[in-house]
């Protein structure tokens, strides 16, 4: 089971027409030609998204319907914006003493946007509808975790997970559907699939099929009445498409990468740009297939002449955490207090002298002398990612900093596919790399003897047994003092140098204001609290 979850989590370990002007109506919207549209994008905020086979959010296998269906749906259990597990239609919760299960009560002034009540009957429903969705549907990755869900009474039920696990509820982040409204229904042909029936800050007013949709506040919503009275959701037919549409002033915000974002907002100062943890995890590994890297002062050496400041400011623009561990700084498990590493080349050199390393040739290179008597050059190639520019700018300025202090450095760059078989093969003495870390954290794939990930050859029997700890601890406390012991255990290994968090960007037009705060889980958290000047 272990093995299975550690799979499934790591989703990205390495990322009908309307022809003529009449109208037909389907449950509470109607389906027309685009007038509607046309009339709110010019006076109300302006999304994207692409194509949507279906409305259904728990059938739905594209990111970008799902950011959009986050308006209209309300999860099980939210996050807060450290992902601490929070709000949603859960009223509160407890965890069994085992792990095994969670305790739900609902809360009980929620309304779909028929005017009925929310009720454990549509948690229950909405658990079965996404274990018998498609494999690749954004929510399937729910079922690793959860193996059933009960009802106990009219606003409480039961979670039951597949096994004890410290982060099983960051997997309890989806969306719940009206059981009544669904039933019989989610197949992708039923009409309920194109009728969205939620419980958000928004609802659905009409959609014009492949062009356009028009959200208007949901008056049956428990929360804050949102500030903005209309939102005109664009089809789009690729990111290229949305970074046009924003460039010319017809989408009102675009979620990119900080490259894109510095250019954007150097080019408009009226421009906004608020930056959120892409989960991207950054970092230097090293082959412990090699002798050379069982020798901790060789990868502190390797900690000391990592340019922080310079990869932040330069090749980051600013848009990322630099993290001391493999765990979020953006997260409520983040431990600061550990060993940080700041630059420090004469301490690097001290390392290496201390560890026998020494320039008796005037070469430039060090060397040590073997217990066979030969000598041994320090000498090491650098695996990265031809594509990646950042991670690249990264390999270049490392070159020169460990030759500074008596490395000889190749850079092997190469195409992603040959970069991914040479890390996973072992064929590297460093590699500057990156993994999307999995929503629902656990480090144990990329650390543990043996893990599925741990490509960089790793073994510590110490680390191993913190792992574990870290994924069986149950309840808040026991799982915040595990990471924290497990992190600076990491610290002081150094398995991987970590660098830092990337960050992605959601840009936001003039017009927009208010309090934004995007989250990696949802880019339009706390829409409700947005602002929009009248556009001229």
């Amino acid at each position: 089971m272990k093995k299975r979850i550690w799979a499934l989590a790591l989703t990205a370990v390495f990322l009908l027409t309307a022809c003529g002007g009449g109208e037909s109506t389907t449950g509470d919207f109607s389906v027309t030609a685009g007038e509607d549209a046309q009339t709110a994008a010019a006076s109300g905020l302006t999304l994207s998204m692409r194509v949507p086979e279906t409305l259904n959010p728990l059938r739905n296998r594209d990111e970008s319907v799902d950011r959009i269906l986050k308006l209209m749906f309300l999860p099980f259990i939210g996050q807060g914006e450290n992902g601490k597990p929070e709000g949603g239609v859960a009223e509160n919760w407890t965890l069994s003493a085992d792990g095994m299960s969670l305790a739900v009560n609902l809360k009980q002034n929620i309304k779909w946007t028929d005017g009925t009540s929310l009720t454990a009957d549509d948690v229950v429903f909405s658990y079965d509808t996404i274990a018998g969705s498609e494999e690749d549907a954004v929510y399937k990755n729910v079922t690793n975790y959860v193996a059933s869900c009960t009802k106990t009474g009219t606003y409480s039920v039961t979670v039951n997970f597949r096994e004890a696990f410290s982060n099983n509820m960051s997997a309890l982040y989806f969306p719940i559907i009206p059981a009544a409204h669904y039933r019989g229904q989610t197949e992708m042909d039923s009409p309920a699939n194109m009728n969205p029936v939620g419980n958000g800050p928004y609802r659905m007013e009409s959609y014009t099929m492949a062009s356009s949709m028009v959200l208007v506040p949901n008056e049956s919503y428990s929360g804050t009445v949102p500030n903005i009275s209309n939102i005109t959701v664009k089809i789009t037919g690729s990111a290229d498409t949305d970074d046009y549409s924003f460039s010319q002033g017809i989408l009102d915000t675009m979620v990119t990468d900080s490259t894109s974002a510095g250019r954007y907002l150097a080019a408009d100062d009226k421009m906004k740009g608020t930056a959120f943890d892409a989960g991207v995890y950054d970092f230097i590994g090293f082959n412990f297939g090699r002798d050379l890297f069982q020798d901790k002062n060789l990868r502190q050496s390797v900690a000391y002449v990592v340019p922080k400041d310079y990869i932040y400011e330069s090749v980051y623009l600013k848009y990322a955490e630099m993290s001391n561990t493999p765990v979020s700084p953006a997260s409520w498990l983040y431990e600061e207090n550990v060993a940080p590493y700041n630059y420090d080349a004469s301490m690097a050199s001290t390392l290496l002298k201390n560890a026998g390393w020494a320039d008796t040739n005037n070469d430039g290179v060090l060397e040590k002398e073997k217990e066979n008597g030969t000598k041994e050059e320090l000498r090491i190639t650098m695996l990265v990612n031809k594509e990646n520019t950042a991670r690249n700018q990264i390999a270049s300025r490392m070159e020169e900093e460990l030759e500074a202090i008596g490395f000889e450095v190749t850079i092997d760059a190469q195409p992603y596919d040959v970069y991914s078989e040479k890390f996973a093969s072992g064929d590297f003495d460093l590699v500057v790399g990156g993994w999307k870390m999995p929503e629902v954290l656990n480090l144990a794939p990329f650390f543990v003897t043996d893990g599925d990930y741990n490509y960089i050859g790793y073994s510590n029997e110490e680390v191993d047994q913190l792992l574990q700890t870290a994924n069986s601890a149950i309840g808040e406390g026991q799982t915040l003092l595990a990471y924290s012991n497990l992190q600076k255990k990491l610290a002081e290994e150094l398995p991987y140098v970590s660098i830092a968090y990337r960050q992605d960007v959601l840009l936001t037009s003039s017009y927009v204001g208010g309090e934004i705060h995007p989250t990696r889980i949802n880019v339009f958290d706390g829409i409700e609290y947005w602002t929009l000047q009248q556009k001229g």
